[in-house]
């Protein structure tokens, strides 16, 4: 059956611009008209997860709904405006995808177009969602992910899941994006935190097709690795549906700090596995046994790109890109580092200041200098846009608590 839902889709992933300049990412919140001075803590993104290991990274504001908090998880946005479900069905329940979507659309008395595709090995239904609560009509997406994998070389018992997001019918339009970012939040299990979302392998099939070649310079010389141009747009897609997203709680006193992490975690999300090619050339060039040397390495050479701000559009280089073509700002560089070093096992922390309108990373390695402390450790700070040695940060910008904290792997 043909679907209308990937227009409606790729309409809201790829529109640009048109935002004032207070609603810009909040690296430059110094603008807006009502400056908040808040004492900054560590923030983990918030999860929607289960005992089976499948996870949610619910955007900011959104409370518990009715659940049994096993196999029905119900959240809904400050406005009561919106519902993400999570459905979670023991294995055998459905055979496909496609039946659960039938069986749960008609059930709801929603039109069954549906469209499917793959996720992560998974055979997986998208669909819109059209019906009635109480006379009320609500619309949005439906994804639905079956518990027995496309290719299946284990004989493990698999549930299926089903992901419904909705909003009143009249107030779709604004919540499109959201509803959208939610269901790409979702993740089968934790290793799937590190991989794009069911939305974004609908719309680009993941793994991708690279069927081009592009060279990165890395320090130890030039290499030529598989590319894909619509794959670097997919990511940039990705990154501006989120800044959207983000910039919703702009002026928000409370939820700011917790949208922001999100936000970067949702980048991590599209972004890491599919720089693993370049991560594993990468990190074959670094010492094996000193993690120090790694990081200085990795630092400097991120500290040599070419400093890039974008105040017309999103101001944010995705690390696909910036890997590849070594441009981009503070946090670009950042989470770049951070992915890298993640290869090597090295675990890392992304710090972001509003105060001081900049981003760094700090890293778990041994070595003297001034250290980040985040759940309890204290990271080594690295310094990725002025050339200075790991460890060292600007005077100026050295009030720790003015800095939040966000793991990216969480």
């Amino acid at each position: 059956m043909h679907l209308e839902l990937p227009q409606s889709i790729r309409r809201g992933l790829t529109a640009r611009g048109g935002f004032h300049p207070a609603l810009r990412i909040f690296k430059r919140i110094a603008i807006l008209a009502v400056f908040i001075t808040v004492l900054i803590s560590p923030v983990a993104a918030k999860e929607l997860a289960s005992d089976t290991g499948a996870s949610v990274d619910m955007p900011s504001g959104f409370t518990p709904g009715e659940g049994d908090g096993k196999t029905r998880f119900s959240y809904f946005d400050a406005n009561e405006g919106m519902e993400f479900d999570l459905l979670i069905f023991e294995p055998g329940r459905y055979s496909s995808a496609e039946i659960m979507a039938a069986d749960l659309l008609g059930g709801m008395g929603s039109k069954r177009d549906i469209s499917s595709f793959t996720y992560q090995g998974r055979g997986a239904v998208i669909a819109d969602l059209g019906f009635t609560v109480g006379g009320d009509p609500r619309k949005g997406y439906a994804v639905f992910i079956s518990g027995t994998p496309a290719v299946c070389d284990t004989a493990e018992p698999q549930n299926s899941y089903a992901l419904l997001a909705s909003a009143e019918a009249s107030r779709f339009e604004s919540y499109s994006e959201l509803i959208i970012s939610c269901l790409d939040a979702f993740s089968i299990d934790r290793a799937a935190r590190r991989f794009p979302g069911p939305v974004s392998q609908f719309l680009f099939p993941w793994p991708a097709a690279r069927t081009e070649r592009k060279t990165a310079s890395l320090p130890a010389g030039s290499v030529s690795l598989p590319w894909s141009s619509e794959e670097d747009q997919q990511v940039l897609s990705v990154a501006e549906r989120e800044f959207r997203v983000l910039s919703m709680y702009a002026e928000s006193k409370t939820l700011w700090a917790d949208a922001w992490a999100r936000y970067y975690g949702m980048v991590y999300k599209e972004s890491s596995a599919r720089l693993d090619s370049f991560t594993k050339v990468f990190s074959d060039s670094l010492p094996f046994n000193d993690p120090t040397e790694s990081a200085r390495r990795v630092l400097a050479w991120v500290q040599g790109f070419l400093y890039e701000r974008d105040f017309s559009g999103i101001d944010f280089v995705p690390p696909l890109t910036a890997a590849f073509e070594q441009r981009g700002d503070c946090d670009s560089r950042a989470m770049l580092m951070a992915i890298i070093l993640e290869r090597r096992g090295i675990d890392s922390v992304l710090m972001v200041s509003r105060e001081y309108s900049h981003a760094m990373l700090a890293v778990d390695v041994p070595g003297g200098g001034q250290r980040f402390t985040y759940n309890g450790k204290a990271y080594l700070v690295a310094e990725t846009t002025a050339k200075v040695g790991i460890g060292m940060i600007d005077a100026s910008q050295a009030d720790f608590s003015k800095w939040l904290g966000v793991d990216l792997g969480e």
